[in-house]
Parts: C-alpha cells; sequence; structure tokens
C-alpha cells in the first residue's frame, strides 16, 4: 500500500499530469459558470479527448472539471442570480444581496475558499477511506454485490427528483437499455433488432451524451440569454479603495466561519457517500443547518458570509464522498461519477473491491492529484474573478453550436460508427422528453451503467440456488442490504403519500 502511494504520488511529477489538470479547472470553471451547462456535459464531451491520453492525465483532467465545476456554478448564482449548476442555487440566497451592495468580488472568493476546504476535507477522507472499504468489499459474492446494487437503484429513485415512481421508472428504463447485445449468462443477442451495431450493446459515451448534453441543448432552445442585473450605480458612487476594503475576506474571517465550513463539509460527504443524491440537496441542507446554529439567523438571505460559506462547502465536499463507492465498490454516486466510471473503464481501470489490488498505483495518483490540484484551483478562481462577467456574456448560440458539433465529434469518435451518432440523437430526445414531464435523468444513467453488473450477479446467485431469491435472506451481509432496501422504498412511498395528503 505505501509502495503504491508512494508511485503513485510521483506519477504526478510529469508535465502532461499538471497540464492535464489545469486545463480540466479551467473548462470546469467556465462551464459551471455558465448557466445551462455543467460539469456533467463538460466531462461528456471530453471523455473522447481522453482516449489518446495516457490513464493518469486523462482521469485527471476529468477531475478537475468535476472540482471546479461546481464552485464555476456560484459565479453566475452570485453575478447573476441565476445558479451555473443546480448544487449552486442555495448560494444564490446570500451571495446575489452581496453583489448588490457591491460586495460580488467578496461572495466569489469567500465561494472559492469555502469550495477549496470542502474539497481538502472529502478527498483526505476518501483518501482514508477508500482502500479499507475496498477491503471490505473483497467479501462480497454475487449475492451481496445484487443486493448492494438493488440497494442503489432504491436509494437512486428514492431521492431523485422529488418523485419515488419517476425515478424507480426511468431507473428501470436503465436497466432496460443495459441489456441491449449480448446476454451473459447464455451468450445470445437481445434487442439488437438485427442491427450489427448493437451487437455489443449501446455504447456509454453517446448515451450520455445524448442524455445530457443533447437534451440540454433542446430545452435551452428559444431562451432569452440572462441579462446581468447588479447595480452598478451604487459601485460607481465608491471610490476604488472603498470597493477593495468591503470585497477584502482575511483569515480571520474565514477562521470564524470554522465551524460552519466543518458541518457543512460532512454534510456534503455524508450526502456524497449515498448514491443518486448528489451536490444540490446537501447545499440546502447545510444552508438550513447554519442558519439553524447561527446566532443571528434573521441575517441570512441579505447577504451573509455564512450563507454563502456553507452551501458551497457542502456541494464541493460531495466530489470526494460521492467517489468512495465509485472507486471502493463500483457504484457511481451521482451523474457525474457514472460518467468517470465510464471513463475508468474506457482506460481499462475496473472500480470495485479489487481496484487498489490490480490499479492501486493509479487510484493513489487520483486520490494525492484531487488533493494536490486545489492549488491550481485557487489560482484559477482568483484569475476568473476579474473576467466572470465577460465570460457570462458569451452569445448562448456561439456556446451551444460549439458544444452540438462537440457533441456529434465525440459520439461518432467512439467507435467511428455513424450509428453511435444516431443513439446520441434518439437518447436525446429521450432525455428531452423526460425532462420534459420532470422525470429525472440520474436514474436511467445510474441503472444503464450499473445494469450489466446488476444482471449478472442476481443471475448467477439464482443460478447457484438454483432459482430460489432466498439465498438473498441467507446471506447475512446480502440479507441486510434487502431490508435497508426495502425500508427506504416503504419510506419514500410513505413521505410521498404524506405530502400529497397535505396539499
Amino acid at each position: 500500500m505505501f509502495t503504491d502511494f508512494l508511485t503513485g504520488f510521483a506519477l504526478l511529477l510529469d508535465w502532461s499530469v499538471l497540464v492535464a489538470n489545469i486545463i480540466g479547472i479551467v473548462i470546469g470553471t467556465i462551464v459551471g459558470a455558465i448557466p445551462g451547462l455543467g460539469p456533467v456535459i463538460a466531462i461528456a464531451v471530453l471523455i473522447p479527448v481522453t482516449f489518446v491520453l495516457p490513464t493518469v492525465p486523462a482521469i485527471m483532467l476529468l477531475l478537475g472539471v468535476y472540482q471546479a465545476g461546481i464552485y464555476g456554478g456560484s459565479i453566475s448564482a452570485v453575478l447573476f442570480n441565476i445558479p451555473g449548476v443546480p448544487a449552486a442555487a442555495a448560494t444564490v440566497y446570500d451571495g446575489f444581496p452581496m453583489a448588490q451592495r457591491g460586495e460580488g468580488s467578496r461572495a466569489l472568493k469567500i465561494a472559492l475558499y469555502s469550495s477549496t476546504f470542502g474539497n481538502i476535507f472529502s478527498c483526505l477522507v476518501l483518501l482514508l477511506v477508500a482502500a479499507p472499504l475496498a477491503s471490505i468489499a473483497l467479501r462480497f459474492g454475487p449475492p451481496e454485490l445484487a443486493a448492494l446494487l438493488l440497494l442503489a437503484l432504491t436509494v437512486i429513485a428514492g431521492v431523485s427528483g422529488g418523485s419515488m415512481l419517476k425515478g424507480l421508472l426511468t431507473g428501470l428504463l436503465g436497466l432496460l437499455f443495459s441489456t441491449v447485445g449480448l446476454d451473459p449468462i447464455w451468450g445470445t443477442f437481445r434487442f439488437t433488432m438485427e442491427i450489427p451495431e448493437l451487437e455489443n450493446g449501446l455504447a456509454l459515451v453517446p448515451v450520455l451524451i445524448g442524455l445530457f448534453a443533447i437534451s440540454e441543448l433542446l430545452i435551452q432552445v428559444g431562451k432569452p440569454d440572462p441579462a446581468l442585473l447588479m447595480k452598478s450605480s451604487q459601485q460607481s458612487q465608491e471610490s476604488a479603495k472603498e470597493l477593495a476594503a468591503k470585497n477584502h475576506v482575511s483569515l480571520l474571517e474565514l477562521w470564524k466561519m470554522k465551524g460552519v465550513m466543518f458541518y457543512s463539509a460532512l454534510i456534503g460527504i455524508g450526502f456524497g457517500i449515498l448514491p443518486g443524491i448528489g451536490s444540490t440537496t446537501p447545499a440546502f441542507m447545510s444552508y438550513a443547518f447554519a442558519k439553524q446554529k447561527s446566532k443571528h439567523p434573521e441575517k441570512f438571505g441579505t447577504g451573509i458570509a455564512e450563507g454563502v460559506a456553507a452551501p458551497e462547502t457542502a456541494n464541493n465536499a460531495v466530489t470526494g464522498g460521492a467517489l468512495i463507492p465509485l472507486l471502493s465498490l463500483g457504484i457511481p454516486g451521482d451523474a457525474v461519477t457514472a460518467i468517470i466510471l465510464g471513463a475508468l473503464m474506457l482506460q481499462g481501470i475496473t472500480p470495485g473491491p479489487f481496484v487498489f489490488r490490480d490499479n492501486g498505483v493509479e487510484v493513489y495518483a487520483f486520490l494525492i492529484g484531487l488533493i494536490l490540484s486545489t492549488v491550481p484551483t485557487l489560482i484559477v478562481g482568483r484569475i476568473f474573478l476579474r473576467y466572470a462577467v465577460k465570460v457570462l456574456t458569451l452569445k448562448r448560440s456561439l456556446i451551444f453550436s460549439t458544444v452540438l458539433i462537440m457533441c456529434v465529434v465525440g459520439s461518432f469518435s467512439v467507435n467511428n460508427s455513424v450509428a453511435d451518432i444516431a443513439i446520441m440523437c434518439v437518447f436525446g430526445f429521450i432525455g428531452y422528453a423526460l425532462r420534459i414531464y420532470n422525470f429525472p435523468l440520474p436514474p436511467l444513467l445510474i441503472g444503464f451503467v450499473i445494469g450489466k453488473g446488476f444482471e449478472e450477479a442476481l443471475r448467477q446467485s439464482l443460478l447457484v440456488s438454483q432459482g430460489s431469491v432466498m439465498i438473498f435472506l441467507q446471506k447475512p451481509i446480502a440479507a441486510v442490504f434487502v431490508v435497508l432496501s426495502a425500508i427506504i422504498l416503504l419510506w419514500s412511498m410513505w413521505s410521498a403519500y404524506k405530502t400529497s395528503k397535505s396539499r
């Protein structure tokens, strides 16, 4: 383990790793700052680029986008009152009032520093927890793995979009799409409709690009570009020294918020470990908790520093938390980590119980790189503070036409097949239809990604038990996961019933 740690650290000393990570951070910050885009689309579009890169630079490029994309959403949230990503929705409550007072730069600095703290804290926890959790997972057989994946699908469906039924339906739809191609047990073709390109199944890259990027482009068509609504007249009446003083953030001020940032980071990690929840829920949870613990809760919503620090710490702490089940169990925690899972597999790394045994050097390089990348994130973030408004005033027509071209090229480059472009378009319209009717997309993608593993583990278990489902209750670990799945399912149904009854 220690040898892998040192060797992984040595891999990070290559200049190409630093360059790839910085490029990812710059892209993530820009994409996160533009309303309507986000790290999911950016990572999906960049996956074909990783084909020509070595493993460590390729993954550090994507992780740089992941880290910086969440912070980038705070830029438009503070300056525009429009969150660039859903995770920054809670940031607008106090960030925008600060910008209206001429303290926009101060709010962005607090968001940057608290985001950095959340990233570092969660990555340190990831470094300490991922390997022991993977060693525990080595004891998993097909029944335990099938039950665990069932629990993941149940959790994802229960917390996605606020509707248990819609989450379950989209998750099952993802499972259905994962069955296209070769049967893992009998070796026969299923649902290929005699199309040769479907014999190997649906490729991950065209599916995720269609679901998220193309559907987002269709959603955004016809929407006007957001306009900056800041009160510049207030700033013009103040001198440069007064503005600089108002926008200064001292170490003492950050130290006074250490409690807020610490428990917000814990909330982010805790929710990040649970599959399917994402960054938005912990951001609101930490904001509400900070308001509840504050001596002056009435100031929240008027432009208070803690109101920016709490959600930004939590939504960035999700980064490390979501990677814990991804690396140690092979279960993606959200849509972004589902895409990163695909990127890792394309690089020949299969996350799960054996990842530290088979690819320990590369995994430790990723974990250490995540911590070290906070330094260029800080530098890039400070630079972008000056040019944030210019980035946000780019014409949406220029942005989306470029994204569309990259989507087509990215989908085609996977197998050099026009059929993948058609798959991308089909899933683009599927994603658009689901979003129109408020069906969540993450359960579909995660169901598609883990569907093959779930089916294989389930059918292997039933073959061993000669078709008896009691095998899942006879194994203690599997039984625990099945009971938890049932509890979560019943609790979600009861919560939905109470909500509908109260209306």
